[in-house]
């Protein structure tokens, strides 16, 4: 084989091995975790894993299987949107957080933000640091309780994927109260869950804190266009990833043209 061969097939390698590298699976890490069971069961039937894994930076705000009451029965397309709310489009992990200026909200855009379906800041996230007690979770929707706060880090790979648990399903008002979140036959069903979930003492209290003030009826007109979207100053782009099967194929497919090649080198 000659030296342009090998060249040739060494760089090959190396571009894969570096798209390897920075490719995850949520469903995996998920795994590992018995309390989160039914919340990955869930992402899989909706198809928002598939989503999450093409992502480069990305959080997962995870609920565990004593706290999923509030979805079970939903309309799989009202189930996809909740859970579409509970993926941030940007990495935040413990040490992150603690940098938030404390009762100053950071608005975050979700999964269901760049679906284009989110309406009247459906897309969107109030995340606080209240001081003095953990981060608090809010939908910017109008009429969204302020009831889910941060319980703690499950696991994250940086500067990729982040998991951090919360108390409980966010309250979106504009879904919950719509006819595609009642109860539906199709619907995906919860299954057992393998292992215990935290006993309540493990849950932080519910803040108190009043909601904050949601963006203006102009940035409604807005909100579904996530070029105008309201952001930190700090977030980062989203890149998307290709996805595993779409790196299978690649590497079959390249792996064959360098085979067709090395007779001509």
């Amino acid at each position: 084989m000659s030296s342009q061969a090998v060249a040739f097939l060494s760089s090959i390698f190396f571009v894969l091995s570096a798209l390897a590298a920075d490719a995850f699976n949520i469903n995996k890490m998920l795994s590992a975790y018995p309390d989160f069971t039914n919340f990955n069961n869930l992402l899989i039937q909706t198809g928002i894993a598939g989503e999450i894994n093409k992502k480069h930076r990305v959080t997962v705000l995870v609920v565990a299987n004593s706290n999923m009451a509030a979805v079970n029965g939903v309309s799989k397309d009202a189930m996809k949107e909740v859970l579409g709310v509970h993926v941030i489009l940007d990495y935040y992990d413990e040490a992150k957080l603690k940098q938030l200026q404390t009762k100053q909200a950071t608005i975050l855009t979700t999964l269901y933000q760049e679906s284009g379906r989110a309406k009247n800041q459906q897309g969107f996230l109030n995340m606080t640091n209240t001081g003095n007690t953990p981060v608090v979770f809010a939908s910017a929707a109008p009429g969204s309780k302020l009831d889910c706060t941060l319980v703690k880090q499950i696991t994250a790979q940086p500067p990729k994927v982040s998991v951090l648990q919360v108390s409980n399903i966010i309250n979106i008002a504009s879904i919950s109260n719509s006819a595609s979140y009642l109860p539906d036959a199709s619907a995906p069903k919860l299954r057992k869950a393998l292992a215990p979930a935290p006993s309540r003492a493990e849950a932080p209290a519910v803040s108190q804190i009043s909601p904050t003030k949601p963006p203006s009826s102009n940035a409604n007109a807005n909100a579904n266009a996530n070029a105008n979207a309201p952001a930190p100053a700090s977030t980062s782009s989203v890149v998307s990833l290709p996805s595993r099967d779409y790196l299978a194929s690649s590497i079959l497919m390249i792996f064959s043209w360098a085979w067709l090649l090395l007779p001509m080198v």
